[in-house]
């Protein structure tokens, strides 16, 4: 097995976190072949030779490369090597062996998967991947997943692929999306999460070779620099610290609470409202709760589903959860329970009428939109029935053709066009 490194100096206070692996190495790989590239000559006369010390004295081969970048460098190995290998990040420390590990023989990675969460530093998005930290890496199973990946989609000019590899900023919904490096290999083609006790075989601490431009941008900073310095002067401090880092990912995580999209009611229209309301109920009070509760019900669905955007839903939690707390309201209403037997297949009927709208609202035929526009108002047989239980046919057939005609009239223009 053979593990590779890539060694980074842009300073030399930053010393210390390239030279940092290379003391417990040994720890985690106590027979691995290594490969260490310098990577550039930049200042190499500060800890060029350093280098070179600590990497022959564990027995590694030191490369003197010109500068690059890291995932320019992962695609090197990739084109090379066709037996499975680790990455290693030089700022490491090792507490046990890691080199023994197994992984499913069709896992193409291996490593420890950082969450999406809300990065301050890129000020983005950043998906989740399985960090190039410590990484293990079957190239065989890398590329055929990648090949199978890009077998899903045709291959034109008009559709190039993405370079899996490459990090990539991606802009979505006014927002920008951080493909880290390889973590769209690990969206297209999975991998293997460490297990908590593999976590404690070792500690990562992050950006240490650009801890200079990181840390003065996230929030509780300072105490993070503190800390690193104690657990660089006592290296033992990290075991088991991943738990601090996956709860900093998790107040980081990305919540999307949506948007406030069930229009309110303004007085006029609840006035009009309420006069119906009593016309439709010939006063009886609680069939009129029953219709209030009925109309929210309705409404909230029926916005719920017009805002959506991208197949996502848009409204927020808390209307989300507004909407199951007046379904229980009106289901457990005494108008509701007293007429059960007659008003629950009116529900039944009303939701499958409803889904048949929302299926042919967009249709490319024009009859089947025709009958999506009509249906979208089929929540009316509810009232339909309320009226038949408080005022007989009579009333039941009044008021159905009153409000449905209304219905229409708000619902569409001078033309007859759906609004």
């Amino acid at each position: 097995m053979k593990v590779f490194i890539l060694a980074t100096c842009r300073r030399e206070d930053l010393l210390p976190y390239t030279m940092l692996v290379f003391k417990t190495f040994r720890i985690g790989f106590p027979t691995a072949d290594l490969d260490v590239y310098c990577n550039g000559t930049s200042g190499s006369e500060i800890w060029g030779q350093p280098l070179k010390d600590v990497v022959e004295a564990i027995g590694g081969r030191l490369f003197i490369d010109d500068e690059t970048t890291h995932h320019d460098w992962i695609h090197m190995l990739l084109a090379k090597q066709t037996e499975p290998f680790w990455i290693c990040d030089t700022d490491v420390i090792f507490y046990r062996s890691v080199e023994g590990w197994q992984f499913d023989k069709e896992a193409p990675l291996a490593g420890y998967r950082i969450p999406e969460h809300n990065d301050p530093f890129t000020k983005s998005v950043t998906r989740s991947r399985l960090h190039t930290s410590l990484l293990y890496v079957n190239p065989a199973q890398v590329r055929f997943g990648k090949e199978a990946y890009q077998l899903r989609h045709p291959l034109t000019h008009f559709n190039p692929p993405a370079d899996l590899i490459n990090p990539l900023y991606l802009p979505f919904n006014n927002k920008t999306i951080f493909y880290d490096t390889l973590a769209m290999m690990y969206h297209a083609i999975g991998g293997q999460e460490f297990t908590n006790e593999q976590k404690d075989a070792y500690f990562h601490f992050h950006f240490g070779t650009f801890s200079d431009m990181v840390l003065p941008v996230l929030p509780g900073g300072e105490h993070m620099r503190t800390l690193r310095k104690a657990i660089l002067a006592e290296p033992g401090l990290g075991i088991g610290l991943w738990r601090l880092q996956e709860e900093y990912y998790e107040r980081n995580q990305v919540f999307s609470d949506g948007a406030d999209v069930i229009a309110p009611i303004d007085t006029k229209d609840g006035q009009e409202a309420r006069k119906w309301n009593i016309e439709l109920c010939q006063g009886n009070d609680v069939a009129m709760v029953f219709c209030d509760l009925w109309y929210r019900y309705c409404h909230g669905i029926d916005d719920l589903i017009d805002t959506m955007q991208d197949g996502r839903p848009r409204m927020a939690k808390d209307q989300m959860v507004s909407l199951f707390f007046t379904a229980a309201l009106l289901y457990n209403s005494t108008f509701y329970l007293q007429h059960r037997d007659v008003l629950a297949p009116i529900v039944l009927l009303v939701t499958n009428t409803y889904r048949d709208s929302i299926a042919w609202e967009q249709s490319s035929k024009p009859h089947l939109r025709k009958m999506g526009d009509v249906f979208r108002t089929c929540g009316n047989e509810m009232y339909v029935m309320v009226a038949l239980i408080c005022g007989g046919e009579a009333h039941m057939r009044k008021m159905s053709m009153a409000i449905k005609e209304r219905d229409f009239v708000l619902q569409h223009d001078d033309s007859g066009q759906p609004l």
